[in-house]
């Protein structure tokens, strides 16, 4: 996926002369054959001795930017699924460095995403303990995306009152609750939001509400509680890694909302080391099926940069 562009190695031959004066020559070669110098001493003092062979300094490649690879995984979004909005933040979560960006401070439906934010409400409610029904809602909820769990919970929570909240905790910057507060997934946010919500999770709340929460992202079903398959974008795109994810989708009248977001690790001894957010507006009536194969396009091209 990743083009990079390789310099080309140079080797230098230095030639010695005794007596007043040095002479350097160095000479750019490409593929050339090794080269032996040899030269009298003016002075009687014999030969000089054959020069060492070229040595080759090799040069870390370019790596491709942050925007480029963002524009390559919108335009194979857009490919698959002409018309469509796309917002892209992958982040590594060990150093902070932006890995592919592209609109990530644009704002978008999070559909189902938002269950992220109620959770953590739901949990600092509790005092970040919460009892063992909770806690299976909680996890029913994130794993299945069930929305009849987020419906209660919305309202237990008042409704865009989360929103507010949730907000102020982790300094969200542009996550807006809905203009209808009975409908929780028209919340919006943007995809550098969504990798702040995951660095919170990540790093600021108690190890066992992470854990609860990361472990059910990543026992996320196949099959969501409205029989939609959630395999798509990060679950279906990355094989081979471990992966913690919260999708989103959403039918509107104007448009079609699908979203891929959560944590990924490359290998076992890096779990959850990448933040990947893509979240999307696609033309109303586009099928699920569609939607979701134009994402995973879309993220298969991280194949090559998330190591």
């Amino acid at each position: 996926m990743t083009p990079i562009q390789a310099r080309s190695p140079h080797a230098r031959w230095t030639w010695i002369a005794a007596g007043s004066f040095v002479a350097v020559i160095s000479l750019a070669v490409l593929g050339a054959p090794r080269a032996l110098a040899t030269s009298k001493d003016q002075a009687g003092l014999g030969q000089i001795p054959e020069t060492p062979p070229p040595t080759t300094t090799l040069i870390a490649p370019h790596p491709i930017s942050v925007t480029a690879i963002a524009q390559q995984m919108q335009a194979a979004i857009q490919a698959a699924s002409p018309g469509t909005s796309v917002g892209i933040d992958v982040v590594d979560t060990t150093t902070g460095t932006p890995i592919a960006s592209l609109n990530a401070d644009q704002q978008f439906y999070t559909a189902s995403v938002v269950k992220l934010l109620i959770a953590l409400d739901t949990l600092k409610s509790q005092n970040w303990q919460p009892d063992s029904d909770t806690a299976d809602q909680i996890t029913q909820m994130l794993s299945t995306s069930d929305d009849d769990i987020a419906d209660v919970l919305w309202d237990n929570g008042g409704n865009d009152a989360i929103i507010d909240r949730t907000v102020r905790d982790i300094g969200l910057t542009a996550t807006t609750a809905p203009d209808d507060i009975a409908q929780w997934g028209e919340t919006q946010t943007t995809p550098r939001d969504v990798v702040s919500v995951f660095h919170y999770i990540t790093t600021e709340i108690p190890a066992s509400a992470r854990d609860l929460i990361l472990g059910a992202l990543h026992n996320t079903s196949q099959t969501a509680a409205d029989g939609t398959d959630q395999y798509f974008g990060i679950p279906d795109a990355l094989t081979g890694a471990s992966w913690a994810v919260k999708q989103g989708w959403m039918d509107l009248y104007t448009s079609t909302t699908l979203d891929t977001t959560g944590l990924v690790g490359p290998s076992p001894d890096q779990p959850y080391r990448y933040a990947v957010v893509v979240l999307s507006t696609q033309p109303a009536g586009t099928s699920w099926a569609a939607a979701g194969t134009a994402l995973t396009a879309g993220v298969q091209l991280l194949h090559a940069v998330l190591k």
